[in-house]
This record gives C-alpha cells, structure tokens and sequence, in this order.
C-alpha cells in the first residue's frame, strides 16, 4: 500500500466515509507530498537545493504519473511544484480514493444528491494497521521506520494530530518535528514536509476566504 493510501485511510472517518477534520483542503497537498516522498525513499527523486527533480527509471501506477510529471516539470522553485502535481494528476487525493475503492478498501456512497461523495472504511485492517503504526511511532522515543516517519510527519499539516496523539500533544509534536530524520532521503522528505505545510495552508486560507466571501 502507498504512503498516500494509508494517509488518506486515516483521515477519513471510518464510518461516514467522509474528512474527520471537515476539509479535503489540508489533505489534499499533504497527498502530493506523501507520493513524492516515497519516490524520495526509493531513490527516484532529489532534493537539488531549490526544487524536486526525478531520477532513475520510472516506477508502475501513480508514482510513475508523479515521476513523469516531476520529469517534465519546467518550474524553477518547489512552491509551485506541488499544485502543479495535483493538476496533473487530476486530483491527487481523488486517485488514491479511486485505487482504494478498486482495491475494496473503500466504498463509494452518494447519499443525498447536495452532500459529497461518501467513502466508508470496507476493510478494518487497512486502517488500524498505519494507524496502530503512527501511534505507537508518536508515542514513542525510538527510531521510525521511514514509510511510518512519513506519515506521522505528514499528520501534522494533514491536521490528523488528534488522531495521532493522545492529550498533552507536546511529545507528539516533537516526534513530528523529527520524523523526517528516521528517513534515509531526509533532505528530500524535510522539503516535502516543509511544501506540504506550505501548500496545505494555502489551499485553506483560499477555501476560508472565498466561503466567508460568499456568506
């Protein structure tokens, strides 16, 4: 299962198959970051100082549409790297769904003709593994797997703390902070994080805005 998947799966609410913190704007950029991230881990994408760039051959699936896309890529600077992924890909976050519903992780229920799109947890399992996983990992002081760093790095901008960590969130905080660390391409998940952070805020101070605008 990708990285992207397993975020994806914890930030939805098992039962009403729908965000847990109400917006799809945070978790959508921190989807970006998740695929380029395991790119990063498998040696197939550099950090050069100002922006990501694609190495080595060409994986299978969506990570090989990110590779492509990070390949063709004319952008000077990685700020506008990670929007310019989503668009590509038509939706990252909407992808991953689609896979997860194709895999029969996730359901996809049309509820009420004005409301969004629901997906429901099919499978357990694919949940409570990642999630038991970046739990233990903020909890904790030892090291982190790489694939776990990620995610437990990504909760933070995704807005997933609460899920992640039980109250006083401190300790948790600071295992984010130093997730990266635990991975061997650090330099390049660093840099995801920090983007992923960047665009995640972005994307929802534009939401906010245009929904106060419009009330």
């Amino acid at each position: 299962m990708l990285i992207a998947e397993e975020l994806v799966l914890l930030s939805l609410d098992p039962r009403r198959g729908r965000p847990l913190n109400g917006s799809e704007a945070p978790l959508r950029m921190c989807v970006v970051g998740a695929l380029v991230a395991e790119l990063g881990i498998d040696g197939r994408v550099e950090w050069t100082g100002s922006k990501f760039v694609a190495v080595g051959q060409r994986p299978h699936g969506l990570l090989g549409e990110v590779h492509a896309a990070l390949a063709a890529d004319q952008a000077r600077r990685a700020t506008r790297q990670f929007p310019r992924l989503d668009r590509s890909l038509h939706g990252a976050r909407g992808r991953v769904v689609d896979g997860l519903v194709e895999a029969g992780a996730l359901g996809r229920e049309r509820r009420r003709i004005w409301l969004p799109t629901a997906h429901p947890l099919l499978t357990a399992e694919a949940r409570d593994e990642p999630l038991a996983r970046v739990r233990s990992a903020a909890a904790g002081d030892g090291p982190i797997d790489a694939r776990t760093a990620v995610l437990l790095a990504l909760a933070g901008p995704a807005r997933l703390l609460e899920l992640v960590a039980d109250k006083p969130h401190a300790h948790a905080k600071r295992r984010i902070a130093q997730a990266a660390e635990f991975v061997p391409a650090a330099d390049v998940v660093r840099k995801v994080i920090a983007e992923a952070a960047a665009a995640a805020a972005t994307s929802a101070a534009v939401i906010a805005a245009t929904t106060a605008a419009s009330s």
